[in-house]
């Protein structure tokens, strides 16, 4: 395809004839006189056939002793691409597109090699051809281009030398097939429309390394360029593209549509996107004056209007936060039906899972509003950090996501003032974050990446959660205007370029200073981003001076403190020691919205503090709503304190400081710095707790020991002890719930889940009479959207193979994203061993679970007791299956071996993890997931090894005593 006929003379042909067998003779005659050094010597100038020009597959690279230019991972610096005019043909229907690439490269320093990315492309090497800019000299093609396979090369060698600040033109002509497998690169996506039939579209999704995928290119951040973009395709589409149309579209003879798109502004390889659909859109324009659309397939049009209510109003608002106005002169935002990640930051062109950009009212939860809220204000962040200022390389991945993950909580807070963000943050972000991160196997926010599965892996909860948590920690410590002028300059001075997290930290550092601040950020930041983990602030109190007097230590903290010291990754030199900014206040004086700061260094030193006016009745708090990135342990009396302030008034502590004490508590016993019996003593008071966020933070600490107990004798008691503390907050709550308000909806789903799990009989009788209601009559959905994800598998784990059925039958009928995901989840639910089995065998079924999907029904099952073992036993069967599909994903790989080994706690169970490891070594992009995956086996051997009996009898204390 794509190749153009040429014809030579006979004398021509006896003349290239003639050269190979001087060539050969001299050859045989070098390999007679060099001296032996047991080198074969062969010829690899075997002539083309010369009466064809048809396009040849790349030649595969001839090892050789000397290293070769493309044998590194990284692309030389010698040249450099300012602009790409590309053009595709796009043909659905015969899953397949071909294409045209020019790009315009400066050569830096001269070189005879030209690299490019290329992967899983048909290259037409007849078609490549190099031309100096406006019709000047460049050297000829040398040979036989080749593909690298190793590192994703098309290397074209030529026959002389590029010259240092001349342009050249390289033109490539390609094609491939058009997948709906994996979902990268350019791919296809099919939908079910309402009378039943199915359309497919055509969408790209780069990031990190895989605009390569569709199109030869110069694929790494620092590569930035201009892109002019043409798609045709074919009748009954439209073509999408990060910029606005350049006039409009022409249609050709054969009925087909060319789009031609405005050229782009300067930007990466990975952030080009364009989408071939039908699609049907709403549109507004922003108070900026950007063109602002919603797009998704016309089943969805009536869940596309939050979604831009809520984005245009955070472009303004990021327009005056950032005080940049948005470069592009619209932004589209569409919702792709299937899609491998939550979204994609593409400049101008964000690309969405359904579930992430939809939300239906009357039909999504709440838990997916607030969702759909925080996914596009976390993209539309990216427009800024990410987009217009670039990580240099992807070492630096947290410079994008744990900015927009932060940030999103600002766009968020914003729109939504009475969603109470700021303390969310702390149960959705930093505390799960923190249990990663306990691990000897975590690893630096910074570390040195190469490959394609490196890179991926990059995409992980430190980049993001970890990112976003230092970042908050970062502003308070700093102040926000501080903070705001700091990252308003770094954005203006590195805009259209790219960028390392020291240049961040230098225009903070100067806006610090400008403020009257003494701080270095660099040498603070440093000690957060080079080495892994974080400290426990040991606080202790002396009694009986009549102040409030405590010294202040740190140590690295570890969930299982016996595990082996790892040394994968560089000494930065700081000993696990922190900056550690430090926030407190007393009863007596208690301020929990004050910005002193005060340090505790990474030296040896002991911090010591006297607060006088207070007593020894205090309480004192350290790390005021959590906004440190670090855990606090209190001498037994101060933790008692709390404990009983708790009990008094709750109220008097901000949700998120009642979050951060059941947190650190149970952490901390976790990891043997502090009684179990302390950490459980702390939960008594929540018969008396009423609000969300602490409510969180007890499903997800709880929810360990939950796991841990749950193939123990100690569980029957934990239940009791759980259905005793649950039952006033949903008795509080009520099956109909008090209020619409987003926080009391959000508390309202949280207290019935609980309350359903834990035997509460009103709540399990209520879920599946109502679910019984739905299957007597299914045109009529009456439940509660609030509640159905537990009404659902509350009556599913009940009830037997007639209620899988009819949820299963409902998932396909489905066209709303929301309750597809939900129906989905309920799946999992079931008590029935067969019917799990059933459930896991048609996941791997693209016509009845999408590939999207797959991996998530796996882990359904893998967190319901019944299908621990039966989700471990089918990953294993089906190893190369998701080898194959998931291997290379951002997500997905490791997001399913942490759920299939989640529960492991016993050393059978360990040994069966590492004898898998050991029979599969080539993990992918799950590397990384299965090391921690061991390391979290043996803490959780370590928790029911140390504490089960201790649990256990205290259990059995409390639930008599209740009882």
């Amino acid at each position: 395809m794509g190749s153009s006929e040429f014809t030579i003379s006979k004398a021509t042909f006896w003349a290239l004839v003639a050269a190979s067998l001087c060539l050969t003779i001299l050859v045989g005659l070098l390999c007679g006189l060099l001296p032996n050094k047991n080198v074969e010597c062969t010829s690899d100038s075997a002539p083309q056939n010369p009466g064809t020009n048809e396009p040849t597959s790349p030649t595969p690279a001839v090892p050789t002793t000397e290293p070769q230019i493309w044998e590194n991972i990284r692309l030389p610096t010698n040249l450099k691409p300012h602009h790409y005019d590309l053009y595709f043909r796009v043909d659905i229907s015969g899953e397949e597109f071909r294409g045209k690439s020019t790009v315009l490269v400066e050569c830096l320093e001269p070189i005879d090699t030209i690299l490019i990315h290329s992967k899983d492309l048909e290259i037409d090497m007849a078609s490549i051809e190099l031309t100096g800019q406006g019709g000047g000299s460049a050297p000829g093609i040398s040979g036989n281009p080749m593909l690298y396979e190793e590192n994703q090369y098309l290397v074209i060698p030529l026959d002389g030398m590029l010259k240092a600040g001349t342009t050249y033109l390289l033109t490539i002509e390609f094609s491939a097939e058009l997948n709906a497998e994996p979902l990268t690169g350019l791919y296809r996506s099919s939908y079910t429309t309402e009378d039943g039939g199915s359309r497919t579209i055509a969408s790209t999704f780069f990031a990190p390394t895989d605009a390569r995928k569709a199109f030869p290119c110069f694929d790494e951040p620092a590569y930035k360029a201009n892109f002019t973009l043409t798609v045709e395709n074919e009748p009954g589409y439209f073509a999408l593209a990060n910029m606005p149309l350049d006039g409009e579209n022409e249609t050709l003879s054969d009925e087909w549509v060319r789009s031609k798109f405005m050229m782009s502004v300067p930007m990466s390889t990975y952030l080009l996107c364009f989408v071939v659909c039908d699609f049907v859109k709403v549109e507004k324009e922003t108070k900026g004056g950007v063109q602002f659309r919603v797009w998704a397939r016309p089943e969805a049009s009536h869940s596309l209007t939050s979604a831009l209510d809520w984005g245009a109003d955070i472009i303004d608002y990021f327009e005056d936060y950032f005080q940049i106005d948005f470069p592009l002169p619209k932004m589209d935002m569409i919702a792709i039906p299937d899609f491998a990640a939550g979204a994609m930051e593409n400049w101008g062109l964000i690309t969405y899972r359904e579930s992430a950009l939809l939300y239906t009212d009357g039909v999504s939860s709440p838990s997916n509003k607030q969702r759909v809220c925080t996914v596009v204000s976390h993209e539309l962040a990216h427009q800024w950090f990410g987009n217009l200022v670039t990580l240099q390389w992807w070492d630096d991945v947290w410079l994008n996501e744990g900015f927009a993950s932060f940030v999103e909580y600002l766009g968020v807070e914003h729109v939504e003032p009475t969603w109470g963000m700021n303390d969310q943050f702390v149960v959705r972000d930093l505390q799960p974050v923190m249990n990663t991160d306990a691990l000897q196997t975590s690893r630096p926010i910074i570390v040195d990446v190469e490959t394609p599965d490196d890179i991926n892996q990059q995409f992980d909860p430190i980049s993001y959660n970890k990112g976003a948590s230092i970042l908050r920690m970062l502003q308070n410590f700093l102040g926000q205007s501080t903070f705001r002028k700091g990252v308003n300059s770094y954005l203006k001075r590195f805009a259209y370029g790219n960028a390392v997290n020291t240049d961040l930290w230098n225009e903070l550092t100067k806006a610090a200073v400008e403020d009257g601040q003494d701080v270095d950020v660099a040498q603070v930041m440093d000690t957060w981003t080079l080495q892994m983990g974080f400290p426990a602030v040991n606080v202790t109190r002396t009694y009986g001076g009549g102040n409030v007097d405590f010294t202040a230590t740190q140590e690295r903290f570890l969930s299982n403190p016996d595990s082996e010291e790892q040394s994968t990754y560089p000494d930065p030199g700081f000993g696990y020691r922190w900056y550690v900014p430090m926030t407190y206040t007393t009863k007596s004086d208690a301020n929990f919205d004050g910005n002193n700061t005060e340090w505790l260094d990474p030296g040896p030193d002991t911090y010591i503090r006297w607060v006088f006016g207070g007593s020894d009745a205090d309480w004192l708090i350290v790390n005021i709503r959590q906004f440190g990135y670090y855990r606090v342990n209190y001498d037994d009396d101060n933790w008692l304190l709390i404990s009983q302030q708790l009990e008094a008034n709750n109220k008097v502590f901000p949700e998120s400081s009642r979050a951060a004490f059941l947190s650190d508590a149970f952490n901390l016993a976790r990891g043997g710095e502090l009684s179990m019996v302390t950490a459980f003593e702390l939960t008594s008071y929540l018969t008396k707790e009423r609000d969300y966020v602490p409510w969180v933070a007890v499903d997800s600490n709880l929810g360990y020991v939950d796991l841990m107990l749950s193939r123990s004798k100690a569980y029957g008691n934990f239940q009791s002890y759980m259905l005793n503390q649950v039952t006033p907050f949903f008795d509080f709550i009520g099956w109909e719930g008090q209020s619409n308000a987003h926080l009391e909806s959000l508390s309202h789903s949280l207290a019935v889940n609980l309350a359903c799990q834990y035997g509460n009989e009103d709540c399990i009788n209520n879920a599946t009479l109502e679910f019984a209601a739905w299957m007597a009559d299914s045109s009529t959905n009456m439940i509660n959207p609030t509640l159905r994800s537990t009404v659902y598998c509350t009556a599913v784990s009940a009830g037997g193979q007639d209620e899988w059925n009819f949820a299963y039958e409902q998932y396909q009928a489905t066209l709303d994203a929301s309750e597809s995901s939900t129906l989905l989840t309920s799946l999992g639910c079931s008590s029935q061993v067969w019917v799990l089995n059933t459930f896991l065998e048609i996941s791997l079924d693209p016509t009845k679970v999408r590939t999207q999907d797959a991996v998530n029904a796996v882990g359904y099952v893998a967190r319901n007791p019944v299908g621990y073992s039966l989700a471990w036993d089918f990953f294993r069967a089906n190893w190369d299956v998701y080898r194959a599909t998931y291997g290379d994903s951002i997500f997905q790989f490791s997001s399913l071996v942490d759920s299939v080994t989640a529960h492991f706690n016993t050393e059978f169970e360990l040994q069966m993890l590492e004898d898998f490891m050991a029979d599969h070594p080539d993990q992918g992009t799950a590397s990384r997931a299965f090391v921690q995956a061991v390391d979290s086996t043996k803490a959780n051997i370590r928790w029911v090894d140390s504490y089960l009996e201790e649990v256990a009898t205290w259990l059995d204390d409390s639930v008599s005593t209740t009882t």
